[in-house]
């Protein structure tokens, strides 16, 4: 009896896998009509039984279609497929290419290297393109990456310049672009940057020169900055429109306590771009409660210059079309 149950599971088995084989192959077409359950067993030899349990099997997966009254017919190619009916026909797929090269003469690990190349061209070929942004501040990097946020065909890394002193080698690991303060430029073509440098002017907005302008005279003026390098940075482009005689403090963000203070003690407070977006949740809220509420809060803007962006725009792109027409041929 043991017997005969393994012989009718490997019969229904074998039916299966070949019904199976001759639809994934094409050999049977979306809408071609399967024999009917009667005559498959007498065709293929087995019970009426073992073919309905087939066929059952087969609609399961998608593969087929029984309709009443009508028969059965391979299903159409676009019905979706159940995760074991895709996967065997992925393999199946999978199987034919190694076999067609294999007998091209190409081996087994020249086979997996083709394969590997393939899968990372196609990856390559839907990645956006990778803009490194490099300066020697957050606020910087912040600016550069603000006013790049339109570029959809690209991602952006934001990379401080001292991470790049000892090891430049860093950006040649899949950077296209890389995007720098002007000042900055030499520094990095001395530094051998392994991806073309494109240099943008960063400028002060003419409102927060007209704010700075409007400070009265002997004002106590604190400037809070998120590094000490930006500081020098607001330094030179303020100072020249402030009144002569109107003292000039610099703190950082950094300790909400010392920043409190700093706040306290100063009747006018010059603060960097986008520092709410640099700092902790807690200081950043310093700035918008009482605390200040009796005090001129200057929130500096800087952009990149326009001819700049141009430049960077057009560099962008065509890096972008280079590159897909090299990855698709």
């Amino acid at each position: 009896m043991t017997d005969q149950r393994e012989e009718g599971a490997l019969l229904y088995r074998r039916l299966l896998e070949q019904i199976r084989g001759e639809i994934l192959s094409g050999e049977r077409q979306p809408g071609d009509q399967l024999p009917s359950i009667r005559d498959s067993a007498t065709a293929y030899g087995v019970s009426t039984g073992t073919v309905r349990h087939v066929y059952s099997l087969l609609a399961r997966d998608g593969l087929i279609k029984m309709q009443k009254g009508r028969g059965t017919f391979v299903a159409e190619a676009g019905r979706e497929l159940d995760p074991a009916g895709r996967k065997e026909r992925a393999l199946m797929a999978i199987d034919g290419v190694i076999q067609a090269l294999s007998e091209l003469g190409f081996s087994t690990r020249e086979i997996e290297i083709f394969f590997e190349l393939r899968l990372r061209q196609k990856e390559d070929a839907t990645r956006p393109l990778r803009l490194a942004i490099v300066a020697a501040t957050p606020e910087e990097r912040s600016i550069i990456s603000r006013s790049l946020m339109h570029v959809s065909q690209a991602r952006i890394d934001r990379i401080p310049l001292s991470d790049l002193a000892g090891q430049p080698q860093r950006l040649a690991s899949g950077f296209d672009l890389l995007v720098a303060p002007a000042r900055l430029a030499p520094e990095l073509e001395t530094l051998g940057a392994p991806v073309p440098v494109m240099p943008v002017a960063i400028t002060i907005s003419r409102d927060t020169l007209l704010a700075c302008r409007s400070i009265p005279r002997k004002s106590q003026v604190g400037v809070l900055t998120v590094s000490r390098d930006f500081s020098a940075i607001l330094k030179q482009e303020c100072g020249q429109v402030l009144a002569p005689d109107a003292p000039l403090e610099f703190g950082l963000f950094g300790d909400l306590e010392r920043t409190r203070l700093f706040i306290e003690r100063h009747e006018v407070i010059i603060l960097s771009p986008d520092y709410a977006n640099l700092v902790g949740t807690e200081e950043a809220a310093l700035l918008r409660g009482e605390l200040v509420v009796n005090k001129t809060l200057v929130r500096t803007v800087f952009d990149c210059d326009q001819g700049s962006l141009l430049y960077v725009n057009h560099a962008i792109e065509k890096k972008y079309r280079e590159l897909r027409e090299f990855l698709l041929g």
